[in-house]
C-alpha cells in the first residue's frame, strides 16, 4: 500500500491523482480515486472497548482508518473457529490530516463486528474512519442462545449501541472525526439497525445497508421518514431477507436521492466475509454458493458502489456521480439497478 494521499489510482487520467474526502474541497481535485480499487491510504485497524455506563453494557469496537505504513500484521480472531489475515495493519499510526468522515457499521444477526471487512477496509482506504461494535447477546458466539427473546432485546439494544459508538468517537477519537459527515451501514439485522438509528438521529447523513431485514415489528415505511440519501443492496436469491419485501419495498418509499442494487445470484451471507468461515453456514444456509455467484463478485460490486455512494454523498464529491450513473453500474454486470438521484 501507499504511504500518503497522493499515491492512489484514479478512474482514468493521472494515476497519481486522488481525492481526500477528509478535505472540505475534496471535489476540487482533478481526478476521483477509482472506487473499484483500494484507495490511496494504507488501512489501520484497532480494537477499543466502550463501556456504556448508563446501560452497564460493554462494547468491543473495531475501528478502521487511514494510516501510516507501520503497525503489525492484522488477524481477525474467532477462537477456536477461524483466524483471518488481511492487508490492514493492526494498531497502525493514524494518517495526519483534517477531521475525517465517519461511517458506522452494524453486524448481522449472529454476526461479528469484522464480519464484512471487505467493505470496512475498502472504505478506510478511501479516507473514511469506520467503526463497528459487537452487539452483545446477538453475536456469532451467542447464536445458539436466546431465540426470539434475544432477537427482540437486540432490536432494543442495537440502535443504542450505535449511538453510543457515535457519541464516543466524535468526542474522544484517537483520529479526528468530522461530526457533520457521519453515515451508517450494516448487514441484515444490522441493515435494519442502520435505518432505525438514522431515523432516531439526524447526525447520520447517509444510509447504505446490505440485505436489510424488517422483522420484530419493523416496517419498510420507516424508510419514508428519512429525508437523506439512501442506497440499498440486496441479493436475487436471498431467502433470509427477500429482495421484493425487504429491499425493493423500502426503496420505493424512500425520498430521493436513492439507489437500489440487486446482485444477481447473491444470497444472504454473500454480503459478508462469513463465507470464509464454514461454520457460519450452520447458522444461515443462504449464500456462499459459487455455483450461483462467487462471494468475491458480490463483494466487489458492493464495495465499489458503496464507496462511490459514500464519496458522493458523505464526502460531497460530485465526481462520483459518474460511478453511480446507470451506464457505469450496469456495466459491472451481474446486477439490476434502480436510481433516482433527484
Amino acid at each position: 500500500m501507499s504511504d500518503g494521499p497522493d499515491a492512489g489510482g484514479g478512474g482514468g487520467g493521472d494515476p497519481d491523482a486522488a481525492v481526500d474526502p477528509a478535505r472540505p474541497d475534496a471535489g476540487a481535485v482533478e481526478e476521483a480515486a477509482d472506487p473499484s480499487k483500494p484507495g490511496p491510504w494504507p488501512v489501520g485497524v484497532r480494537t477499543i472497548e466502550l463501556v456504556d455506563i448508563a446501560r452497564n453494557r460493554s462494547l468491543p469496537i473495531d475501528v478502521w482508518y487511514p494510516a501510516l505504513e507501520d503497525g503489525e500484521p492484522n488477524v481477525y480472531e474467532l477462537p477456536p473457529i477461524a483466524s483471518i489475515e488481511t492487508a490492514a495493519r493492526r494498531n497502525a499510526t493514524p494518517a495526519p490530516g483534517a477531521p475525517r468522515p465517519l461511517i458506522l457499521f452494524s453486524h448481522g444477526y449472529g454476526g461479528v463486528r469484522f464480519q464484512s471487512y471487505f467493505l470496512t477496509e475498502q472504505l478506510a482506504s478511501h479516507g473514511f474512519v469506520v467503526a463497528s461494535p459487537d452487539h452483545p447477546g446477538n453475536t456469532l458466539f451467542d447464536a445458539f442462545t436466546g431465540g426470539d427473546e434475544a432477537a427482540a432485546q437486540s432490536a432494543i439494544d442495537r440502535p443504542l449501541d450505535m449511538l453510543a459508538v457515535l457519541d464516543h468517537l466524535t468526542a474522544s477519537s484517537f483520529t479526528p472525526i468530522d461530526p457533520d459527515r457521519v453515515g451508517i451501514t450494516g448487514h441484515s439485522f444490522g441493515g435494519w439497525t442502520s435505518f432505525e438509528t438514522a431515523r432516531r438521529d439526524d447526525r447520520l447523513r447517509v444510509v447504505f445497508p446490505m440485505a436489510p431485514g424488517f422483522r420484530n415489528g419493523a416496517r419498510p415505511d420507516m424508510v419514508a421518514e428519512l429525508d437523506r440519501p439512501v442506497c440499498i443492496f440486496g441479493g436475487s436469491v436471498d431467502d433470509t431477507t427477500p429482495f421484493d419485501t425487504d429491499q425493493l419495498a423500502p426503496y420505493e418509499l424512500a425520498a430521493t436521492p436513492k439507489y437500489l442494487i440487486q446482485i444477481t445470484g447473491a444470497g444472504h451471507l454473500d454480503f459478508s466475509n462469513l463465507c470464509e468461515i464454514p461454520i457460519a453456514a450452520l447458522f444461515v444456509d443462504d449464500g456462499c454458493d459459487p455455483a450461483s455467484i462467487e462471494p468475491a463478485d458480490v463483494q466487489s460490486r458492493v464495495s465499489t458502489l458503496a464507496t462511490a455512494f459514500a464519496l458522493r454523498y458523505l464526502a460531497g464529491d460530485e465526481q462520483y456521480d459518474a460511478y453511480l450513473a446507470p451506464d457505469y453500474v450496469n456495466g459491472l454486470g451481474k446486477l439490476e439497478y434502480w436510481s433516482e438521484p433527484e
